[in-house]
């Protein structure tokens, strides 16, 4: 009996820290060998960084199901995963094998049909915020992801697969550019019928316009395009380069949207700090399964000696969490090991959520760490974003430090010295005392109104 706990507790670290890529097998190991939720665990690593589609669509599967002992039942979730499996580029390789493409066939058809009835079950903020979701996931596999997000924007084309086949060539390459044209036309025929269908005018009366969440557009396909571009994706550059050339002939407002997806591109960021956790029934929280990229390393290593004085206790305290017992129920509600003893990546976390939920302190932390890349990459949209929301509740130092970020006017801000100094102005209205001398000052010097 000893020697087989050992071995089920090897075999979980084995799992759950010795590998660096997972699939869908070793969720399937992980559910028969431990439990439910550490097959999810692994289901989620394998579908987040690897595009794993039997994963997806298990994610899918599994937040999906409508039964009233599903304590995981997440219709936003399962929506996700279902979207990402049908757009997965990890399908084509299984094309060209007959009894690996129909079980692909169907678990896609599957995943279509779902999709089509989640949409209208979702409120209308449910399906931004699953728009959301399936943005932060394709952001965090870096330049593949950003050439995904383009592709599945771009009004031209039909992004089902990672890379467009070609239709003459080798024998195997024409078989698969014939099955890929199949799979185009049933989401083609899939999408006429949501929209024309009998249903139809019941679900344009429910405010559902499209099958899916994400509706193509153009002026975005060309912002995540640049991005990829800029990260080096080779293939990005050529769609870039032809979808540019078509939107800058639409004219009158071609080149204006063209013009502003540069600009958007270079102050673009994720729409969540951390994927969000969920509330699930079952109390398991939502892994974020984003890579720590060599910048966010670096980032997490300055914090380690130089997170704002004070920001990790004012957050704890705000989120309830306080003393060793409170914050060992911390790292349990982010899934990790409840030791009482917070690693800086768990000290950035907790900073995040209180600015997340409203705590200005935090807010105000949480931007001055964007501006200096200090736990997170800097970056100033981001920190004007967390200013602007402390600001909101008269935060003094959030407004100072927006006067500054306007006066200096750093990468994807806009100087505007007026408004910087409406700023401090206001800051030190609010009582922040730095600029209440910057402004007696002024006000010493200024020349006297006769």
């Amino acid at each position: 009996m000893r020697a087989a706990a050992v071995a089920l507790v090897a075999a979980a670290s084995f799992l759950w820290t010795g590998i660096a890529a997972a699939d869908f097998t070793d969720g399937l190991v992980a559910q028969h060998k431990i439990s439910l939720e550490a097959g999810i665990e692994q289901w989620r690593r394998s579908a987040w960084t690897e595009d794993d589609f039997l994963s997806e669509i298990q994610l899918g599967d599994i937040y999906g199901k409508e039964d009233g002992d599903n304590r995981f039942f997440d219709p936003v979730e399962s929506y996700v995963w279902y979207y990402l499996a049908t757009h997965s580029g990890r399908i084509l390789p299984y094309l060209d094998e007959g009894f690996a493409r129909r079980l692909i066939a169907n678990d896609y058809h599957r995943a279509l049909w779902h999709m089509n009835k989640l949409m209208v079950l979702l409120s209308p903020e449910q399906r931004e915020e699953a728009r959301n979701r399936i943005v932060y996931v394709l952001s965090c596999r870096g330049a593949d992801g950003f050439l995904a997000l383009g592709r599945i924007h771009e009004t031209g084309i039909n992004a089902t697969f990672g890379a467009e086949l070609p239709s003459d060539g080798p024998a195997v390459f024409s078989g698969l550019s014939d099955t890929a044209h199949a799979y185009k036309e049933f989401r083609e025929r899939s999408e006429r019928e949501f929209l024309s269908g009998p249903d139809a005018e019941a679900r344009r009366m429910m405010g559902v316009q499209s099958m899916s969440v994400i509706v193509p557009n153009d002026g975005d396909a060309l912002t995540y395009f640049h991005i990829a571009d800029a990260m080096g994706d080779p293939l990005a550059h050529e769609y870039l380069r032809g979808l540019d050339g078509n939107v800058r002939h639409m004219k009158p407002f071609g080149p204006r949207i063209a013009d502003a997806a540069i600009d958007k591109a270079r102050s673009w960021s994720p729409p969540f700090e951390f994927y969000p956790p969920g509330d699930s029934p079952s109390g398991v929280p939502y892994s974020d399964e984003c890579p720590l990229t060599l910048d966010r390393q670096h980032a997490l290593a300055l914090a380690e000696h130089a997170l704002p004085p004070g920001a990790v206790e004012t957050a704890l305290r705000f989120l309830g969490w306080k003393g060793p017992h409170g914050i060992s129920s911390f790292q349990r509600s982010l899934g990790d090991e409840p030791n009482a003893h917070l690693t800086t990546l768990q000290a950035v976390r907790a900073i995040q959520t209180a600015a997340i939920r409203g705590e200005a302190a935090s807010q105000n932390a949480l931007g001055v760490m964007y501006a200096h890349g200090i736990g997170v990459p800097r970056n100033y949209v981001r920190a004007e974003h967390w200013f602007r929301k402390a600001a909101d509740q008269r935060y003094g130092a959030a407004i100072y430090h927006l006067g500054v970020l306007y006066k200096v006017g750093p990468e994807g801000i806009h100087q505007d010295l007026s408004k910087a100094n409406d700023y401090f102005t206001a800051s030190a209205l609010a009582g922040f005392r730095p600029t209440m001398n910057q402004l007696g000052d002024l006000l010493a010097h200024a020349p006297a109104h006769r």
